[in-house]
């Protein structure tokens, strides 16, 4: 009898120890090949809700995401800023890329590739960030330090417009590194978590009661953005990249009329190409070919601005 409790006993610890390593291998695989286990680190904002740490350089996905000293995810600015024409990029995960694509394929760094053709030189940082509504695009405009800026590009989608100001405690985003035995485990746990604890607590449902204070607070953020790019007297452009569904209905947001008396803006559904749905990762983010196709059309324009 004891020695068939001892037969059990070595029979468990032997299971957990197998059972041990495969979760060991399998976490060694989506760090190794995925990135999962080291995630892209945020910093709380009073300002403007969270921003993104600077000084990481981590592979996502395959693709590389590299965040300068400045927390724009782009290369290190040139210190003497007088001898290159600088473009600051502001907007949402469309501007910052996420893992679909290398920050050299991002539409923000080959702008400047294709700018720098025309025998000026130009420099690019982008600001863009995971889940900003436009409330807090406004207010990291505001908040940066532009002195040596002399352009400032926002692309901006509908969802701007809804979202609502966030924390970084209200999003699945970390703000530490995960130190433990299973680093990409950890973080999957997380990713499924994040993604039904919103589903499972709240009533996300649309507020019909509340249509008309919506239009005011879109006409009060419009007022604001409005201000704030007056106040902080440089040039800007406005570029509205639509989603799939506004490309194939048009009557789904009406957000980019709010931009009428706006100048330079620009809404990049009038691209001159047919097939649009060729630009897109998904029903919002664009792949590789999209970030290209944008660069060119955003060049053309700024190169037209700085000959007027």
């Amino acid at each position: 009898m004891e020695m068939l409790k001892q037969k059990k006993i070595v029979l468990i610890i032997f299971l957990i120890t197998i059972s041990l390593i495969t979760l060991k291998v399998i976490d060694i695989i989506l760090y190794k090949y995925y990135g999962l286990g080291k995630p892209i680190l945020y910093s709380s904002s009073k300002q403007y809700g969270y921003f993104i740490k600077p000084n990481q350089n981590i592979i996502r996905r395959g693709k590389n995401i590299y965040i300068n000293n400045l927390g724009m995810r782009s290369t290190n600015l040139s210190n003497n800023e007088k001898d290159k024409f600088r473009i600051l990029f502001y907007g949402d995960s469309v501007t910052y890329g996420g893992s679909i694509v290398n920050n050299e394929d991002l539409f923000s760094e080959k702008v400047c590739n294709n700018l720098n053709e025309n025998g000026i030189m130009f420099e690019c940082g982008n600001y863009g960030t995971n889940g900003y509504s436009l409330f807090s695009i406004i207010r990291r405009i505001k908040y940066t330090e532009l002195d040596n800026t002399d352009l400032i590009i926002l692309t901006l989608i509908g969802n701007n417009f809804p979202r609502t100001f966030h924390s970084v405690l209200s999003q699945p985003f970390w703000s530490k590194n995960i130190n433990n035995f299973f680093p990409a485990l950890t973080e999957v746990l997380f990713i499924y978590i994040d993604k039904y604890r919103n589903e499972l607590k709240y009533d996300l449902g649309n507020e019909e009661i509340h249509k008309n204070i919506d239009l005011k607070y879109y006409d009060d953020l419009i007022k604001e953005l409005d201000q704030t790019l007056e106040d902080k007297k440089i040039n800007y452009m406005i570029f509205y990249s639509p989603s799939l569904i506004e490309i194939k209905n048009k009557d789904y947001y009406n957000f980019k009329n709010y931009f009428d008396s706006f100048e330079n803006f620009y809404d990049l559904s009038e691209i001159p190409i047919q097939n649009k749905k060729k630009f897109y990762f998904d029903n919002v983010h664009l792949n590789k070919y999209g970030h290209s196709v944008y660069s060119k059309y955003m060049a053309e324009k700024i190169l037209l601005l700085l000959e007027g």
